[in-house]
């Protein structure tokens, strides 16, 4: 009988739960067309971004597998069906006599609404493995802008530049040429071509590749490539069947324009991939070049000569460089008109020049002209000696020989290089650029100091990641004041390198040649793709740096028995080489930089010996950067007496994986006593590091470490003088950051910069101060970045007391995802307390997601402090009740300022003003402000209306 009961029980709870769910069609009729019309606007969405990823694929002459293309057709077709029913919907229906809603109708649309709801959901499932989540960020136009000098508008380019838009704006004109002597601005107008013809979308893709006098095709298809965002297969290396790849690609734009920087032979569009226009009429060609035949040879059916400036436009240019203000005195204002003249209306002679005498005093004004009315022609093209003449001035006119010595250096790399300031700043150390030194760090700052010199001289130029490049023809003038100093300087990237039988100093090559006098040789780079015979070193006796780069795909075997010939080297740097062994430094008594790049080396225990190690008095900076080696202890280091850099970037493991056997730091090992600069990367705390390793290494103390034990006080003892810290995994049982592993009171990481801590899962507060009143200093005070990521146990970032000075004043970037357990930042007690507090005052981005638990972002007391606060966006957390907590009480409270009391009724009119209704929407749009309702709960009115009116800074 009771299961009879029961039996009858459940049937009857399940029809009358049926009954219940069929009445939600006609009673929430209107919360049923909400629903559609925001999952409509999902699958748009969704539907935009997969379109998004097929023309991506597109561009990279990929095609999308065929479900791709039915998911967006079924798509298109519930965007239609949708909007049709919503059409449906929205006719009021009704009976008796309009009196009442026709239940009946709205029974049946409501149920089409509904299941059209989940039918979007699922189509929306299907196709969000379609999205690209990355891709590369599409420049702006504005870049070029920014990045390139302005052009002056000279009278005597304007017909010249006319000519040139008329071209560009002929649909007949495929080839054009702009031709000129060196220097006269044909970069720089072409730079400004690429911006307009941009600014009035005359083309729909403008790419600007420079070719210099070195026809590289491979390199010229990759900057072609990279302007249109497209890669290569990596299973195409050959040039023709990249060339197919890029013409293809090229020939999607409907109109393209292609500008092709310094050429200086006729080149073949064929080879590079560059579509011809009678394959594609929209495909258009602009080249600059020094020579009219060139443009001849090229078939350009436009040819536009390009003028050296007049001498009105030549004086205009050089009193801006050289800040010639009224306030002058007349006698300079003399001086720098003769001067001016002698530049003979050349714009880059005139802007180095000019830029080397800015401010400098009367008499050198004069003896600068004295040098430039008796220099003697030198042996160089026709009508190019009285530019190559004022830039030998602008050298002579640097007032220090260090800034001269980095000038010839800069001219040994290749036309169009782009040197990175680190392995600039290693060879000019070891070449004496700087002279001698006490420390490797001051040797730093004089390089950068002498870059900064010549860069404010316009003889050298600023390029992206942290890297400089020389003007073509600044490298030529360096060249021949090279040659007549007596430091000859070579650059052969295509065959052996000759000199008959002069003596070179500074030798760039591919290929060593076998009868070349190396007697004198200072500074060797060989990058090759072919073995190296060890022979080589044995007549080099003079040789201060050497570089040597395997440029191939796999490592070579290097053979490193003469090195021990090279008693006089400094700097020694090696690329993707298997290396035989490791001992050979123990004979370079005056090695000062060791650099290993992706090599490969059996270990360091040839060094093991203290005694060899004892004879390394001079070895200041060592680097192991994605090094293989067999055994990987690193105790040896601490005995290098004078090592003061030390940099190791292991390969990147596994996610979250870090493998002991990678690097080992045994308890045994001690930091260096000298050693004041580090960036020690063991390991990756996430596939999508946010610094790539060139930032990375730009750092002056920097730690990251994917596995950190708290019992290994090596580690410990970098980590606590680090500015970039990064740590994940910790482990041994601390609970907290501060002071369970450094402590309260010593100065431990006193001088961070940015902290970054993932995966720890035994932490539950960064801080904890509770039973460390006294002990309490100044904590987190240079601190400007912290990240915080999956840290499962934490539950706040600071328990316990605060300091009066107050921690994280400078902090501007907070970023916490994934922290399940994380209620508030502060612990209760302290919030109450802490009225006056200088938390955060500099804070201007916050970004938070995945926090659960977490009830509000800022506490009433702190939120006062933020005056900085541009940027905060918010997701996934679904016990989000406030932005702030406690915003206006409903009773006087002595903790808010009498201003704070009158707020509420200011806001409580706000509230009822229909004006600011945009505010009570969740979905409000400003730039630096968002918050996800759909997974985050949606804050009280009077928290966000008071949260908008406190921050300004915000912009809504």
């Amino acid at each position: 009988m009771e299961c009879l009961y029961g039996f009858a029980s459940s049937i009857s709870r399940d029809l009358v739960c049926g009954a219940i769910n069929q009445l939600r069609y006609p009673c929430y009729f209107n919360n049923l067309i909400e629903e559609l019309e925001k999952e409509e606007g999902n699958l748009i969405v969704t539907r935009n971004d997969v379109q998004k990823f097929v023309a991506h694929a597109n561009n990279q002459t990929r095609t999308t597998a065929e479900v791709v293309n039915h998911w967006l057709q079924d798509a298109e077709n519930d965007i239609d069906n949708v909007n049709q029913l919503l059409k449906e919907a929205r006719t009021k229906k009704s009976c008796c006599f309009g009196h009442s809603p026709n239940w009946i109708w709205r029974y049946c649309v409501g149920k089409k609404l509904a299941n059209k709801t989940r039918d979007l959901e699922k189509r929306i499932q299907r196709g969000r493995p379609y999205i690209q989540i990355e891709r590369n960020t599409t420049l702006p136009s504005s870049t070029l802008d920014i990045l390139s000098e302005k052009c002056m508008n000279f009278d005597s380019r304007e017909s010249s530049y006319e000519k040139l838009m008329e071209a560009l704006k002929d649909n007949e004109v495929a080839m054009i040429g702009l031709y000129g002597m060196g220097g006269c601005g044909k970069t720089t107008l072409g730079m400004e071509v690429t911006k307009i013809a941009k600014a009035e979308d005359l083309f729909d893709k403008v790419l600007f590749v420079p070719v210099s006098s070195t026809v590289d095709v491979p390199r010229i298809q990759e900057k072609i490539a990279s302007s249109m965002g497209y890669g290569f297969p990596e299973n195409e290396k050959g040039e023709r069947e990249r060339a197919q790849r890029l013409c293809m690609r090229l020939t999607q734009e409907n109109k393209l324009l292609v500008i092709l920087d310094d050429v200086w032979e006729k080149l073949d569009f064929g080879a590079i991939g560059i579509p011809f226009f009678e394959h594609h009429k929209g495909c258009k060609v602009l080249i600059t070049t020094r020579s009219e035949a060139v443009c001849t040879s090229m078939d350009c059916q436009r040819m536009i000569h390009l003028p050296i400036l007049t001498s009105e436009e030549a004086w205009a240019l050089f009193q801006e460089k050289a800040l010639i203000t009224e306030g002058t005195p007349d006698t300079v204002k003399h001086l720098a008109r003769l001067i001016s003249n002698e530049c003979k209306g050349l714009p880059v002679a005139i802007a180095a020049v000019a830029s080397t005498l800015k401010g400098k005093a009367e008499v050198e004004w004069r003896v600068a002209l004295g040098r430039l009315k008796s220099s003697k022609p030198m042996n160089i093209e026709k009508g190019l000696q009285d530019p190559y003449k004022c830039l030998q001035l602008s050298y002579d006119n640097l007032d220090s020989e260090e800034a001269k010595s980095l000038f010839l250096l800069c001219s040994v790399f290749p036309e169009d290089y782009e040197i990175p300031t680190e392995l600039l700043t290693r060879c000019a150390i070891g070449l004496g650029v700087v002279g001698e030194v006490r420390s490797y760090e001051e040797a730093r700052s004089e390089v950068i100091a002498a870059k900064i010199k010549l860069m404010s001289s316009c003889l050298l130029l600023n390029a992206f990641h942290e890297r400089v490049k020389m003007h073509d023809f600044h490298r030529n003038v360096a060249h021949l004041i090279a040659k007549n100093e007596d430091k000859v300087i070579k650059c052969e990237l295509e065959k052996d390198a000759t000199l008959e039988q002069i003596s070179v100093r500074y030798l760039w090559c591919v290929k060593f040649p076998n009868d070349l006098d190396c007697s004198s040789l200072e500074f060797l780079c060989i990058k090759t793709k072919l073995e190296i015979s060890d022979q080589i070193f044995r007549r080099m006796e003079n040789l201060r740096v050497m570089y040597l780069d395997n440029g191939g795909w796999h490592k070579l075997p290097l053979s490193t028995m003469t090195f021990k010939t090279l008693k006089n080297l400094r700097c020694l740097i090696l690329s993707n080489w298997v290396l035989s062994d490791i001992s050979f430094i123990s004979d370079m008594k005056k090695l000062e930089c060791l650099a290993l790049s992706d090599c490969y080396l059996p270990s360091f225990l040839e060094l093991q010996n203290d005694g060899v190690v004892a004879q390394l008095t001079n070895l200041k900076s060592l680097m192991l950067y994605k090094c293989d080696m067999e055994t990987n202890n690193f105790d040896v280091v601490r005995r290098i007496p004078r090592l003061e850099e030390l940099c190791i970037i292991n390969r990147q493991q596994e996610w979250d994986v870090y493998n002991e056997n990678t690097i080992k730091f045994s308890n045994t090992f001690s930091v260096p006593q000298e050693l004041q600069w580090y960036t020690i990367k063991l390991g990756s705390l996430r596939q999508d590091d946010e610094d790539d390793d060139a930032n990375f290494i730009s750092h002056k103390r920097t730690l990251l470490l994917s596995c950190f034990h708290i019992s290994n006080k090596a580690i410990k003892d970098l980590a606590k003088k680090a500015k970039v810290l990064s740590i994940a995994n910790t482990q041994g049982g601390a609970k907290n950051i501060i002071p369970d592993i450094f402590q309260l009171e010593k100065g431990d990481i006193h001088e961070l910069n940015k902290l970054e801590i993932c995966n720890s899962k035994e932490i539950e507060c960064l801080v904890d101060t509770s039973n460390h009143l006294s002990e309490v200093g100044i904590l987190f005070s240079e601190l400007l970045k912290l990240k915080i990521c999956k840290m499962d146990q934490l539950r706040v970032l600071w328990h316990g007391c605060i300091p009066p000075s107050g921690p994280f004043e400078k902090l501007e970037k907070l970023n916490l995802s994934n922290c399940a357990q994380l209620t508030s930042f502060f612990t209760h007690a302290i919030v109450q307390s802490h009225v006056q507090s200088t938390i955060f005052q500099n804070l201007q981005e916050v970004i938070i997601s995945g926090c659960r638990e977490l009830k509000y972002v800022f506490s009433a007391n702190t939120v006062r402090g933020l005056p900085q606060l541009k940027v905060l966006k918010i997701k996934d957390c679904n016990q989000l009740d406030q932005i702030v907590e406690d915003i206006v009480p409903s009773t006087p409270d002595m903790n808010y300022p009498l201003a704070h009391q009158d707020q509420k009724q200011e806001l409580d009119e706000i509230i009822q003003d229909e004006q600011h209704q945009q505010f009570l929407n969740p979905h409000f749009e400003p730039n630096q402000l968002e918050i996800f309702p759909e997974s985050t709960a949606i804050p009280g009115t009077h928290s966000m209306l008071h949260f908008i009116s406190m921050f300004p800074a915000i912009g809504l």
